[in-house]
This record gives C-alpha cells, structure tokens and sequence, in this order.
C-alpha cells in the first residue's frame, strides 16, 4: 500500500524513469506533483482512521476489562444513581458499541484501500469533517458538481 501511495516510496521507482521525466511537458510535471500531494493527504487520513479505530476499539475493551475488574464497585453506583443514568455506568455495552466503531472504521478504511490501489480515487472520496464524527467513502462528483456515472448535477 505505501510503496504505490507514498511519494517518498516511489523515488526508487522514479529514479529509474528520471530520464521519461525529463522529457516531460511542464503540464505533466505539474500533474505528477499534484498526484503526489493527494496521495500523501490520502497517507495521512489513512493513518489517522487507522489510530482513531484503533484507539476507539482498545478504548472500549479498557472500559469492558475496569466494568469487569470492579464489577461490584460499578453495580453498587448503578443502583444509587439508578436509571436511566445507571446504564451509562454498563462497560459491556460499552464495548459493544465502541468495538462496533472501531470495526466500522476498519471497514471504511478498507474499501477506501480498495478504492486507491486499484487507482479509482479519483472516483470516490472520503468524506471526514471531523475527528469526533464518522468517515465515510461517497461517490465524488466532477469539478462542475455532476456525478461521473448518472450524469445528474449533484443538489445539497
């Protein structure tokens, strides 16, 4: 995956087919420069899904383990507080849904892998506004709005 994604990898490459660049027009260098940014964007929000799946997962697995190590300190304050605010203090159910997550963005990350090295990228886009919100893998519209495979201009 990072030897075809990232530009620092490709320099080997590159430096074999130094002499095709040369003769490259100004328009393909400024191509290939571009390429190379998207690229490393697409690294980084990779890294950045992987950490934060990652982190959320283990996260959920610390919270089930502490639920399970002071089982009777836990339950004796779900009883004081009682419900509906005592099942917030359930670390199994916390778990499950902080493993389903982290799954979740392991499963985003997947497809968008899939997306990038089979060199569709260009095709989809990972929409991501916020480190706290959930990313997800979109059709991406031409630059003039309209959707590449239905032709209908894109609406908000």
């Amino acid at each position: 995956m990072e030897f075809s994604l990232r530009p620092s990898l490709r320099k080997k490459e590159e430096a074999i087919e130094l002499q095709k660049r040369q003769s490259m027009t100004v328009d393909e260098r400024e191509t290939s420069r571009l390429e190379d940014r998207r690229d490393e964007k697409t690294l980084s929000a990779m890294w950045w899904m992987i950490g934060s799946g990652l982190s959320i997962f283990l996260g959920g697995f610390g919270i089930w383990h502490l639920d399970n190590e002071y089982c009777s300190t836990i339950r004796g304050w779900r009883r004081e507080i009682g419900l509906p605010w005592g099942i917030l203090l359930e670390g199994h159910g916390w778990w499950h849904i902080m493993t389903g997550i982290g799954a979740y963005f392991y499963i985003t990350w997947g497809i968008w892998l899939r997306h990038c090295l089979n060199g569709r990228q260009e095709e989809y886009a990972l929409v991501w506004p916020h480190l706290i919100s959930l990313p997800e893998i979109v059709k991406a519209p031409d630059a003039d709005g309209v959707s590449k495979k239905t032709g209908q201009k894109k609406t908000a």
